[in-house]
């Protein structure tokens, strides 16, 4: 139960008895009052109190010598000054007392002594010396496990400081915001049974730590010294003498990590190195004495030169490295690594030669056989690591089998390759969130037999293949959120309907109708839509469903058709009135096919152009996409020689872009050998149609058809493209009926391919609108 009379100013509470009848309180809140004073007896009757919260109020003295337990006791802010006999009685059983914030000024150490608390916290008020040396003096007499003083404006530890808590009961001591500058050796050294020391966020620098600090505390276990400006750590190279487990050196001014700064360590298990903004260099060799280090955090640093001989490390943090410089060697980098579990190297500018070697084939991640998570994730670089591919290539991962989180969100990815996965047998979440992607092959999934995670968040893909989750029978959660999806196709979805557990689809342009159908009836089994606000039907919907969320559609509703209205119309009525209908709805066809008929019978004279290819400049202008290696390479391999062979009086040919008219501006020059040359062969490719250049020159050629009036140009497909990618220009193109040919693998279609390409090449047909297109 919880009690709150916070707030209440002109709160005034009984000599006696006040919460006799609230034993089961777990909760008081006596904050933000004018209390100056507490009856004795104020939590004596609450035996099972978690939390007292006596906090900002105006406390002055302290009477509680009736009590039972009490978890926590919070004074912090309230008016005391004098921790002695007559104005501070607390003998409640306390696992923590909060004191901080009172101006205290004096403690009798007796005082201290006496209390029945596991930990006690000081601070943010200036403590003097003789009121830090009484407590000190007190705690070595109590049973107190844990001190903390936060924010003490604590300068120096003298001498002896630390003199009577040797074999004290003391095991963990927070020094934690304060004004330390510097140390000496041995000032910690009578502190023989603490466990864990933290000095850390010093607002002073102390500018150099020695292991010499730390000599005699035979059983500590945790150092914490973030945020102290340190620039040099065991600069001598001595030896440690402590046995830690854990070491924390976040926030400070580092710049090297020489092999030999931890020797001693050995059963050093977690380093932490994060925020160190200018260390550049960290060395870890066989020689440094980390036997057992498992997790180094460098999160945050300038590295530039990494050297990592830790066989037993297992967890790796190289996040937000503000390094320009860190060169990573595939197959090299992280060699000795072989028991690494998590590897984070989230925004670390990592480019494609830190992680991949395509010479060698080699990975960054080769050997690490027992990697389990992997996070790449802001890595803008990598989403164009190899030209050939133009995204992550094919056996990067194929040594993690281990591997079961891999995350690469936000890292510029616009393609995957079908074998991108290949090896990872064992990853169950993958996470692709924000990139650039898309169209997904049917392949890159393929291999994922334990996927239950896929987040496709904020990508551009418009359509998912049929077979996309054939081999994806686990998989419990896919978003395909924020991408460009309108169309879901049953067959896609239908070997994961058994598994799925949740489902977003939020933020796409979803056409709502009746094909959905199969949709709404598997949300309506135990799946949950995600974020179903938010996944709105498109305005090309049916329009009762326009811009309305999916779970509105109702297909019973509006997908139901009404046969019995059928069974009332007589046969031939139905006979008739379709075949009228069909007469009249196909009246144009009928009249084009009758016209068709007349052309086929009587014959129309074919108009040719006057003019050879010696009344032109050029004799042929190849348009293609130069950026393209394969449209590149059957340009040089098959078209050329085929020309030549072909067609040899035509030896004034233009092969794109490198051989046009020098001096002239990049469209100008592409419209003069246009309109100068006699025949113009485009090639158009899947790459081709995704440039923007490409288009241009494309258009440039078209108008040159419409202002002569002459069939010069010559379409060549190199491959079959999707109709969601074929330009506009294109298809305007074909529906008008011009020359094209479609290029094949076959060797007996390459010969037909070849003689109309001759044919067409050699004459130039007049525009005839008079009759229809082919």
């Amino acid at each position: 139960m919880y009690l709150s009379l916070s707030g209440n100013q002109r709160l005034v509470l009984p000599a006696t008895g006040v919460f006799r009848m609230s034993s089961q309180l777990s909760t008081l809140d006596l904050t933000y009052t004018n209390l100056k004073s507490l009856p004795n007896d104020t939590l004596h009757w609450i035996p099972h109190l978690h939390t007292a919260d006596l906090s900002h109020s105006m406390l002055s003295f302290i009477n509680l010598s009736s009590c039972d337990m009490a978890d926590t006791v919070d004074m912090t802010e309230n008016r005391l000054k004098h921790l002695t006999a007559r104005d501070f009685i607390f003998v409640c059983q306390t696992d923590t007392l909060d004191l901080k914030d009172n101006p205290i000024q004096s403690v009798d150490p007796d005082v201290i002594a006496s209390l029945h608390v596991r930990s006690l916290i000081l601070g943010y008020y200036r403590l003097s010396y003789e009121v830090l040396a009484n407590i000190i003096l007190g705690i070595s007499k109590s049973d107190i496990e844990q001190l903390t003083i936060v924010e003490g404006s604590i300068s120096a530890f003298p001498k002896g400081f630390f003199d009577p808590l040797r074999d004290s009961s003391l095991s963990v001591l927070n020094f934690k915001g304060n004004n330390l500058t510097s140390l000496h050796p041995l000032v910690f050294s009578n502190l023989t049974k603490l466990r864990e020391l933290n000095f850390s966020d010093n607002k002073l620098p102390i500018v150099e730590i020695h292991p010499e600090y730390f000599d005699g505390m035979n059983l500590l276990k945790v150092l914490i010294i973030n945020n102290n400006q340190i620039r040099l750590l065991n600069p001598y190279d001595h030896t440690w003498t402590v046995d830690l487990s854990e070491f924390y050196l976040s926030g400070n001014l580092l710049t090297e990590i020489s092999a030999s700064v931890f020797r001693g360590l050995r059963n050093l298990t977690f380093l932490d190195m994060s925020s160190n903004k200018h260390l550049s260099v960290f060395q870890l060799t066989a020689f440094s004495g980390l036997d057992n280090i498992q997790t180094i955090d460098l999160t945050g640093s300038s590295i530039a030169h990494l050297e990592l001989n830790t066989p037993l490390l297992t967890s790796l943090f190289l996040n937000s490295l503000d390094s320009w410089f860190l060169i990573l060697r595939p197959g090299k980098s992280f060699q000795y690594l072989q028991s690494l579990v998590n590897l984070s190297m989230i925004e670390s500018f990592l480019d494609w030669e830190d992680i991949w070697n395509p010479t060698s084939n080699a990975s960054l991640f080769d050997g690490l056989l027992d990697l389990n998570h992997l996070d790449l994730s802001s890595n803008r670089w990598i989403g164009n690591i190899w030209e050939i591919y133009s995204g992550l290539p094919p056996g990067i991962f194929q040594q993690l089998s281990a591997l079961q989180e891999l995350n690469l969100d936000y890292c510029h990815i616009e393609t995957l390759h079908p074998l991108v996965f290949s090896g990872l047998e064992s990853l169950q979440k993958l996470s692709l969130k924000g990139n650039y992607i898309q169209h997904i092959h049917e392949d890159v999934l393929s291999g994922l037999g334990q996927i239950t995670s896929i987040n496709l968040r904020g990508n551009r893909i418009a359509y998912l293949e049929e077979v996309m989750f054939l081999n994806n029978c686990k998989l419990t959660q896919l978003s395909l959120a924020n991408n460009k999806l309108t169309h879901l196709n049953q067959r896609t979805f239908k070997p994961i309907f058994s598994s799925m557990l949740s489902l977003d689809l939020s933020m796409n342009l979803i056409v709502c109708n009746c094909d959905l159908k199969w949709l709404i009836d598997w949300l309506n089994e135990p799946i949950r839509l995600k974020h179903k606000d938010k996944t709105i039907c498109s305005s090309a919907s049916l329009e009762p469903l326009r811009e309305k969320p999916l779970l509105h559609f109702d297909p019973n509703e509006l997908c139901t058709i009404n046969y019995g209205l059928f069974l009332l119309i007589p046969l031939a009525s139905i006979g008739l009135v379709v075949i009228s209908v069909m007469l009249y709805h196909y009246r144009w066809q009928l009249r084009n096919k009758l016209f068709l008929l007349k052309l086929a019978v009587l014959g129309f004279k074919e108009m040719r152009d006057a003019r050879d290819h010696n009344d032109y400049e050029f004799d042929v202008n190849i348009i293609f996409y130069d950026d393209d290696q394969d449209d590149e390479e059957w340009i040089r391999e098959k078209l050329r020689p085929a020309l030549e062979e072909r067609l040899p009086q035509f030896h004034r040919n233009v092969f794109g872009d490198q051989d046009l008219v020098l001096g002239m501006h990049y469209l100008d020059s592409v419209d003069y050998v246009v309109s100068h040359s006699y025949k113009t062969i485009i090639v158009l490719s899947r790459a081709a149609v995704h440039d923007h250049w490409f288009i241009l020159k494309f258009r440039t050629a078209m108008d040159h058809v419409s202002d002569t009036l002459t069939e010069f140009v010559v379409v060549v497909f190199l491959e079959d493209i999707p109709d969601n990618e074929m330009p506009f220009l294109a298809r305007l193109y074909l529906s008008d009926g011009r020359p094209y040919i479609h290029w094949t693998e076959n060797v007996r279609g390459q010969e037909y391919f070849w003689d109309a390409l001759t044919k067409n090449l050699t004459i130039n047909l007049k525009t005839n609108d008079l009759i229809p297109n082919e």
